[in-house]
């Protein structure tokens, strides 16, 4: 666990010596004052070289320096590394210019396509540039080309193995200097690396406050016009692009985002993906972070005047990005929640190569997978943190980030030890994901969901394409997202069944009412007791009709344990086991049945939950145990039978579609549609019913907007040439790593089949 004692940073033996001399030195009127002109002429004897390049770095030298002199109290060692960091700057520098000098031609490469990461501070950027770098088709900048962009020795080879050498002694004078930082931030010098470091060569970042007490030089740069350093920085991508081409840049730092109107000026066509998650974190991890670097050195930490410098800072940042935003093309930005990052890292980097028209296969996904798994959360040591250690408070972040909060729906984050990490909790498998597991955490999650939404992956299904002639059964129909279903279905053509539970006699006028229709009819099914289950498909059966489209949408959220008549948790029971008995009723009957489907492909769709990635794992062993547990553990329970539900549907469309097939001989896709204000939470106790029913209403989408998903699944021409579709509202996503895994669909398969098929 890294420390908090900012004010006392660790120093090695040697460095403290180190320093205790250079005091002695001062004292005795050596001077320890930086000199810009004395730097520039350093790296003249370097090089032999003197254009330096005119894009106003000079001024910008002049104002840091003087500001280190001034306010940054360095210590002996801080200052001997920050002059070698300087002169080396200048260095590269002047083999810059020198290069584009003999080859012109430079200027003209085209970067290709350019992928932007950007966002606050310790908000998930770090892993998802190595995610996206790990992809074998594009080009990251490395740590070694970041530290020496043009090395001295005209031959490649020898260039490059100079390059990891300083890169190498990079890592390690970091390492020794401060051994806890590798906890906070992992660095490597064959990682990717920082595009800010690049800027760094203008001094025109923000990496000089990051390290050092410079405020006369921070408020001398907000003041700044940035398009000059970020030309320089294209300038710098087309050298390495020439030393190493690559066909598509992947950038990140978090340092954009107070610039994003430049960058979108040089980069016209980037595309920029933003990280959100909540200020109060990110805030107090990031401050951490500049408190430990600060202090290798200085050995003055003012852990208050970090707080209130990277507080204002921050806000800064996301304030002017949100203005550029509100002026640029939305399909530009891809805006990613640090909380789905955690929760499936894959589903994102494929979403975000879909948006931006970069392949993504299996190739692409196993070099991301191995990347996880060879960089396990806290894999340096856990990183400790409070936001008070920095003179803030909760309710100080919230009021500061208010605005930037409500714009992205960023939902307030409660276990900073699961959170903090540069790596989801199971490289293997997602972390936490929806709802942190529990009601509150997945209405704010919804929320934001439904606010933030994602650029859709499907357009939704037109009112042409119809579905005349087909059977269609939809459980769950006599109210929310079923009944809109229902009525949609119907008005395309569809013959609808509606199986219902007891007491809704008049839904089957309301939906003929609504659709205009007459061709629907009522079955009556209790889904939490399997009797009744199987008395739904014996009529069926004896009904002798076959179902083209089976939606299985029927859902409940219990506010504590409840058995079902068999002795099952009910959640549990309506959403897993009743669904299981009935596809394998249907297909034994020939209910569904491919070879009667006319050339058309029988479809079944299940509607699920995002909850099923924030579960934890399914007890397959003991899957028909009850456990009693109370309304705080009740989101818990939902999430772990919808993960019943997503591994048993991909199973099943693994079973029902072999891979040697020619064709699908049944599609099987299952969706979550959002946050629907439906009567879901119908058994919230009644003191409850007065808050909970009105804040659905009103903050989630109506059953009629949110049915789009299910239309697409059943309808779309497409949908029924393919199989194991998952949808999210209208992104197309990946099941978690737990639902696809066959290991567990086999294990599941086989304990719920022995369950099914007890007598009743």
């Amino acid at each position: 666990m890294t420390s908090t004692d900012y004010e006392r940073p660790f120093r090695p033996a040697p460095v403290r010596l180190l320093n205790r001399l250079g005091r002695a030195g001062s004292s005795f009127g050596l001077s320890d004052r930086q000199d810009a002109e004395a730097l520039r002429d350093a790296a003249r004897r370097k090089t032999g070289l003197s254009d330096f390049g005119d894009d106003g770095h000079a001024e910008a030298l002049e104002v840091l320096v003087t500001s280190i002199n001034a306010e940054a109290h360095l210590s002996t060692t801080g200052r001997l590394i920050q002059r070698s960091r300087l002169t080396g700057a200048l260095v590269q520098r002047l083999r810059i210019e020198e290069l584009l000098r003999r080859h012109p031609e430079i200027a003209d490469i085209d970067l290709g396509t350019v992928i932007v990461i950007t966002g606050l501070q310790r908000t998930g950027t770090t892993l998802l540039h190595r995610l996206l770098t790990s992809h074998p088709d594009t080009r990251g900048l490395s740590g070694a080309e970041a530290l020496v962009p043009v090395p001295g020795s005209p031959d490649s080879d020898r260039a490059e193995r100079a390059r990891k050498r300083q890169a190498v002694l990079a890592q390690k004078s970091i390492s020794y200097l401060a051994p806890e930082f590798m906890a906070i931030h992992s660095i490597g010098h064959d990682e990717p690396e920082e595009d800010v470091l690049l800027l760094d060569l203008c001094f025109m970042s923000q990496s000089a406050e990051a390290t050092m007490h410079v405020p006369t030089y921070a408020r001398w740069l907000e003041s700044q016009d940035h398009a000059p350093a970020y030309e320089y920085l294209r300038r710098v991508l087309q050298v390495l692009s020439w030393q190493r081409p690559g066909r598509m840049w992947v950038l990140k730092t978090p340092h954009h985002l107070e610039h994003l109107d430049v960058l979108l000026r040089v980069f016209e066509v980037a595309t920029v993906i933003q990280t959100h998650r909540d200020p109060r974190i990110a805030l107090a991890s990031f401050a951490s972070m500049v408190a430990h670097g600060r202090g290798m050195f200085s050995d003055r930490i003012d852990p208050a005047e970090i707080g209130r410098h990277w507080s204002a800072k921050t806000h800064r940042m996301v304030d002017r990005a949100m203005t550029v935003r509100a002026e640029s093309p939305p399909e530009q930005f891809v805006d990613v929640s640090y909380y789905d990052l955690m929760a499936d890292p894959i589903a994102e980097v494929r979403r975000i190569c879909e948006h931006a028209g970069i392949p993504f296969d299996e190739r692409v996904s196993q070099a991301a997978t191995q990347y996880l798994e060879a960089n396990p959360k806290n894999r340096f040591g856990r990183h400790d943190y409070r936001l008070g250690d920095f003179g803030l408070t909760d309710d100080m972040v919230d009021e500061t980030f208010a605005a930037y909060r409500e714009a992205y729906a960023i939902p307030v984050e409660s276990d900073q030890d699961d959170a903090d990490a540069e790596q989801p909790a199971d490289a293997g498998r997602p972390g936490r994901g929806l709802g942190d597991s529990n009601f509150v955490g997945a209405l704010l999650t919804a929320v934001r969901d439904l606010r933030n939404p994602k650029a859709p992956d499907v357009d939704p299904v037109p009112d042409d394409v119809r579905i005349d002639g087909k059977t269609c059964l939809v459980t769950g129909a006599n109210s929310g997202l079923g009944r809109a279903a229902a009525v949609e279905l119907a008005r395309r053509g569809g013959r609808m069944i509606l199986a219902c539970r007891p007491g809704h006699d008049t839904i089957c006028d309301e939906i003929k009412r609504e659709s205009g229709t007459e061709s629907v009819e009522l079955v009556e099914v209790d889904l939490a007791d399997l009797r009744s289950v199987h008395r739904c498909c014996d009529d069926l059966r004896d009904r002798g009709g076959r179902v083209d489209i089976a939606l299985m949408n029927a859902g409940l959220m219990t506010p504590a344990a409840r058995q079902s008549p068999q002795g099952y948790d009910t959640m549990l029971a309506v959403h897993f086991l009743a669904n299981r008995v009935m596809i394998d009723r249907w297909l034994a009957d020939g209910v569904i049945d491919p070879s009667h489907a006319g050339g058309d492909t029988p479809r079944i769709v299940f509607v699920s939950s995002e909850a099923h990635r924030s579960s934890a794992d399914l007890d397959i062993e003991h899957l028909d145990a009850f456990t009693p547990y109370g309304m705080k553990d009740a989101m818990a329970h939902y999430g772990l039978s919808k993960l019943a539900l997503c591994t048993y549907a991909t199973e099943l469309s693994r079973r029902l579609n072999p891979v040697d097939g020619d064709s699908v001989e049944v599609a099987v896709h299952s969706l979550c549609p959002g946050g629907v204000a439906t009567n879901i939470a119908r058994e919230a106790p009644p003191m409850l019913k007065p808050i909970v029913d009105p804040a659905l209403r009103r903050l989630f989408q109506s059953p009629a907007d949110a049915v789009d998903p299910v239309i697409y699944l059943c309808c779309a021409p497409e949908a029924g040439s393919a199989t194991g579709l998952y949808l999210h509202l209208m992104h197309r996503k990946q099941v978690s790593e737990r639902a696809s895994d066959p290991a567990n669909g086999t294990k599941l398969w086989e304990a719920s089949q022995a369950v099914v098929d007890r007598p009743l």
